[in-house]
């Protein structure tokens, strides 16, 4: 057997996999990027009762400035996973329209006014300060959000456990997956005896304080290294060369940073401007392959080991896995962009939603009611183009993290990741009902 031949009948195996798993569902197989459908004979779709009006759904994301980098892709990706619901007849019939706004600081404002205008679903935000002040309100006002982002870790463990939280979901890998893998891959890479400092650059918000911590927390258990220097520059800064220099001076072996959007491409602009990489031996970012589509061939020259969160388009490899080639041509021929994570915080969210709707319309012979919904969603499980997602008791999405080499496609003309490392989800989470902070402190 040819090894093309092999990886062409892997493919094959793997996709029967997957339409087995979800079954004579249309729009599971369409989101799930599988061409096949596996019909049961009875459809209880067929008898259910449902609305005759197309479900409104509102979306607000990053449409401008430096965070947009990464809020278009979630647009893109919602309305690919739109497009593809609509193309199969849509949620028992039910079309759905999706409106887009700005997300910039006024995510409350935002999710309220999509409220009054009665809409059956939210998603959104990409902001973690944005998603930490969404919380409250979307459990006082009853309508289900399922957040692209705003991944802070501490939002789902400590400040709104699911005793507290009803309607409020997270389809993103929170910040603990990442910042682990990142721990992970900088000793696995250089060695935990041959790291003793490392420093951070970090966006000065939630998010970015988060990321510093769990990063710190984690690589001090694998390695023992010291901490010589944290920045937390503001987020759409722009100058970090402070930072840098600080980085220059202390010359840690590892630079950890959770920089993101416009943000990542300043950091490695300037960093190579003023020979950052001459005094480090290793950047690990969490998100930044989030800013692919931004990054020129020269940025990514240097020792950069990056995270892609829970998606990277080439994992598995597109040659046997079909629904990630699919989906890379789609998106291409569609928007000319290659997509990132981020595109998938937007179609995750949206099939996670949509999946459990349908669910719901099959048990219970009609339309679920929004806390019925919420009562499916967790524990619900589906697959994405990326595999396989679980969104836990906690509300809290999983999936698998990834993290490769950042370098440079002369066939695609855009930055790519190589030699990817994938980590399954309860190798860089704790368990249900345990914070991260205490589960990292525990390790033997």
């Amino acid at each position: 057997m040819s090894d093309s031949t092999a990886e062409s009948e892997s493919g094959g195996m793997e996709r029967r996999t997957v339409l087995k798993a979800v079954g004579g569902s249309a729009i599971a197989v369409a989101l799930a990027g599988c061409g096949e459908l596996l019909e049961d004979e009875e459809d209880p779709l067929e008898e259910a009762e449902v609305p005759d009006e197309p479900i409104e759904a509102g979306l607000q994301t990053f449409l401008e400035g430096a965070p947009a980098v990464l809020g278009v892709q979630a647009e893109y990706g919602a309305e690919t996973a739109v497009r593809r619901i609509n193309e199969n007849d849509g949620i028992a019939g039910r079309q759905i329209d999706l409106t887009v706004v700005e997300e910039g600081e006024e995510a409350l404002e935002n999710y309220q006014e999509f409220v009054e205008a009665g809409m059956d679903v939210t998603f959104g935000p990409i902001s973690s300060g944005n998603h930490e002040a969404m919380v409250p309100e979307v459990n006082d006002q009853g309508v289900i959000n399922v957040a692209t982002d705003g991944t802070v870790t501490t939002l789902y463990e400590e400040d709104h456990p699911p005793e507290d939280n009803q309607y409020s979901f997270r389809f993103q890998n929170h910040d603990v997956m990442e910042a682990l893998a990142a721990a992970v891959e900088a000793t696995e890479l250089l060695g935990a005896d041959e790291i003793e400092t490392y420093a951070g650059i970090n966006p000065g918000y939630a998010f970015g304080f988060d990321e510093q911590e769990l990063f710190s927390a984690g690589i001090e258990q694998l390695a023992d290294a010291e901490l010589v220097y944290e920045g937390f520059p503001d987020l759409g800064t722009d100058d970090m060369s402070t930072h840098i220099e600080e980085v220059n001076s202390a010359e840690p072996d590892v630079l950890f940073s959770s920089a993101w959007g416009g943000d990542a491409t300043l950091l490695l602009e300037q960093g190579h401007g003023a020979g950052m990489f001459d005094n480090i031996e290793l950047l690990v970012g969490p998100v930044l392959y989030g800013s692919a589509n931004d990054l020129s061939e020269a940025l990514v020259d240097g020792p950069i080991r990056s995270g892609s969160r829970n998606f990277y388009w080439d994992q598995p490899s597109v040659d046997r896995w079909d629904p990630g080639r699919e989906l890379f041509e789609e998106v291409q021929e569609e928007y000319d962009v290659v997509p990132t994570a981020h595109f998938m915080s937007g179609y995750g969210a949206v099939t996670a939603w949509a999946t459990a709707a349908e669910k719901a319309v099959r048990i219970l012979g009609g339309w679920p009611e929004q806390e019925q919904l919420a009562d499916i969603l967790v524990n619900h499980g589906f697959y994405t183009p990326a595999g396989y997602h679980t969104m836990g008791p906690d509300h809290q999405g999983y999936s698998n993290a990834h993290f490769g080499e950042l370098t440079w496609s002369d066939d695609l003309d855009a930055a790519i990741l190589e030699d990817v490392n994938v980590y399954d989800p309860k190798n860089v989470s704790p368990p249900q009902g345990q914070t991260s902070r205490d589960w990292i402190a525990d390790w033997d």
